[in-house]
């Protein structure tokens, strides 16, 4: 189910027999990825009242079941600041860690009989890059999450390696001149004894002089 689909669902108290009122809002906590409550418009007379996730037995495609009167409370300004309502859930921007924006949130579908987020629904599809889920983002990939914006882990990520773990190599440069430096010098030896050669010239000798 929906969360949109909350909106305008009548709440009804099994022990009575009676409609508490009409669901106007919810409230989502993202770090426990559940909905943590409903905000509903009071029955004639009565004050209006957030009715916490712990008094609802069941969300049915026609009504909200609750467990019974007690639980309700009157509803108050001072709200919880990690929770988002629809106004703040809806549109609400979605990055990954790795610092490209994934898009922005358009619903969440959410169990009926637990009422925890099955999942957070894009209103682009740009999540496919990333995963499997394709426009879907599961609560377990949350990394953080306020009114002003949702970090989801991409497994993106990677460790530099360290320097020990590069690859080394050498770089072998011809001398010059200017450097002062000669090439280093080898005597031929065999059988352990240095062996002088002279350069030789039509089969003959030829002075070094020459």
């Amino acid at each position: 189910m929906l969360l949109k689909d909350l909106r305008g669902l009548p709440v009804i108290d099994p022990t009575a027999a009676r409609k508490v009122g009409i669901v106007r809002n919810y409230q989502v906590d993202p770090v426990a990825g559940a909905i943590a409550a409903i905000d509903v418009n009071a029955a004639e007379g009565e004050a209006e009242q957030r009715i916490p996730a712990q008094r609802i037995r069941r969300v049915g495609q026609h009504a909200v079941i609750l467990t019974g009167r007690a639980g309700t409370s009157q509803l108050s300004s001072d709200l919880n600041q990690r929770w988002l309502d629809e106004d703040s859930l809806v549109g609400l921007e979605v990055l990954g860690d790795d610092g490209n924006r994934i898009g922005h949130l358009l619903d969440a579908r959410f169990n009926q009989d637990t009422l925890k987020i099955d999942a957070y629904l894009l209103r682009s599809g740009l999540l496919a890059r990333f995963s499997r889920g394709g426009g879907r983002i599961l609560p377990n990939t949350v990394h953080a999450c306020s009114r002003e914006l949702m970090m989801v882990t991409t497994g993106r990520m990677k460790e530099l390696p360290s320097v020990a773990d590069e690859p080394t190599s050498t770089l072998s440069l011809p001398l010059k001149a200017e450097d002062g430096l000669t090439e280093p010098q080898y005597e031929p030896v065999e059988d352990g004894h240095k062996v002088s050669y002279e350069p030789v010239a039509d089969g003959h000798p030829v002075s070094a002089n020459r």
